[in-house]
């Protein structure tokens, strides 16, 4: 095990093999331990939906615990601790994570051993789970799981909100890995049995990089889970890795229907920023004032000014490089809506913004990162981002950054946010006038 040096405030970083990484937020301002297992996985049409199973499948049963009764009843014997598993994307990289949250052991009587067991019992569902006589999941488990996961993937494409912006990345990444759905696909699930998914499972075991993070645990916390995941720590990984796209020469434009009232327009863009960018605090800044607050931009002219909009907001993703702007509006109001926002970007590229959206922003985001510090949850969600992309830096580092990334920054910035795609999803009623038609400059 080599220690990677000194604590960077708050998380310290050391090598448990040569693909497991643990990342261990010291100190011990919580009451429990948090720790969740990452392995990461390219985001790939060909195993999207045997691996967003996985995990769900391995939460069923393991050695010695064989089924939810015997799992929760072990919970019970550690005082509550709870385990959990699931999946995520982030760029293009798929990963399956196991975690659990145990009291922290200065809580309970001398002896307790409440996290060793917890991370035992978390070591055994992700590296000895229940199989069948033949080595597989059962086929009645597999059965269930794959219900539910249709269950939930229709749940997200019921959501009209969630929808569209699904669909606007699905037209804009085209023939890219981030074009997928984490979640899965319907349309896998008929084809995945026993076999297959158990050889997904030991393919993720046997190749996938691996990256743990903790929060609490104290110091004996790296040997425990060197120790209960040993069988991981071998292997030469390749790490997953985020490709940024180019926006084509003109705008896709995508329109659709589905049964709803109300109508959805989501325009996407490409910057090329991302996390290690020159301008990446000043990416931060741009889409913080475009749309990332109340304060700003597509909010104040979109919504309130204008009246177009029910929502209208903008999201970033530093690790793809992409810019979302999503709104819902009357369906009729499509060609003004995308003309006033089409002129919240161009303003914030010509420096069309004050002083007051500039410093609200700087002042939001700052106060969203040391919030983040509040949650275990929250910290090692935006430590699995930071790490997918390089060194976790510090807190303290990341503030300057955006204290000290000025107007020209924020200018810079927004000057590489070119549209790629609007989509617009509406009912089947009432066709609206074409986008162009009447379309306002803006009201900036």
């Amino acid at each position: 095990m080599v220690d990677s040096g000194a604590p960077e405030e708050g998380w310290r970083m050391r090598r448990l093999g040569p693909r497991l990484r643990l990342f261990q937020a010291e100190g011990d301002r919580f009451k429990t331990c948090t720790l969740r297992v990452y392995l990461h996985a390219p985001l790939q049409a060909g195993t999207v939906t045997a691996t967003a199973l996985v995990p769900h499948l391995l939460g069923r049963g393991c050695e010695g615990h064989p089924d939810l009764t015997a799992i929760q009843r072990r919970r019970e014997q550690l005082y509550g601790a709870s385990v959990g598993a699931g999946v995520g994307k982030a760029g293009e990289v798929q990963s399956v994570f196991l975690g659990l949250d145990a009291v922290a052991d200065r809580y309970l009587p001398p002896g307790s051993g409440v996290l060793a067991g917890a991370v035992d019992l978390l070591a055994r569902l992700l590296l000895r789970p229940a199989l069948d006589g033949e080595g597989r999941f059962p086929a009645d488990i597999v059965a269930q799981e794959k219900e539910n996961l249709g269950r939930r993937i229709r749940g997200l494409l019921n959501d009209k909100d969630l929808y569209a912006n699904l669909r606007c990345i699905e037209a804009m990444c085209a023939g890219e890995p981030y074009a997928l759905n984490g979640a899965g696909r319907l349309a896998d699930l008929d084809g995945l049995g026993a076999a297959e998914l158990t050889r997904r499972w030991r393919d993720l075991v046997e190749q996938a990089p691996i990256d743990i993070f903790a929060v609490g645990g104290g110091d004996g916390l790296a040997e425990l889970v060197g120790q209960a995941l040993e069988p991981l720590a071998a292997g030469s990984p390749t790490w997953p890795s985020t490709r940024v796209g180019t926006a084509p020469a003109s705008p896709r434009r995508i329109e659709e229907q589905e049964p709803m009232q109300q109508a959805k327009l989501c325009m996407g863009y490409r910057t090329g920023i991302t996390r290690g960018h020159p301008l990446y605090a000043g990416m931060l800044l741009a889409a913080g004032i475009l749309g990332g607050f109340p304060h700003s931009k597509l909010f104040r002219n979109v919504r309130e000014k204008a009246s177009l909009a029910y929502y209208a907001h903008a999201h970033w993703d530093s690790l793809k490089g992409v810019v979302l702007v999503a709104s819902g509006i009357e369906p009729e109001r499509y060609a003004q809506a995308e003309g006033i926002i089409t002129a919240q970007v161009e303003d914030l590229a010509a420096g069309r913004f004050d002083v007051d959206e500039l410093e609200f922003t700087r002042l939001g985001l700052t106060n969203g990162m040391r919030a983040v510090m509040d949650s275990p949850y929250a910290m090692i969600d935006a430590a699995e981002h930071q790490a997918l992309a390089g060194p976790l830096r510090p807190l303290s580092q990341r503030i300057a950054e955006i204290a000290a990334a000025g107007r020209e920054d924020v200018v810079a910035a927004a000057r590489t946010i070119v549209l790629d795609t609007v989509y617009f999803l509406r009912g089947p009623e009432g066709r609206p006038a074409a986008a162009g038609e009447g379309a306002s400059g803006g009201e900036a």
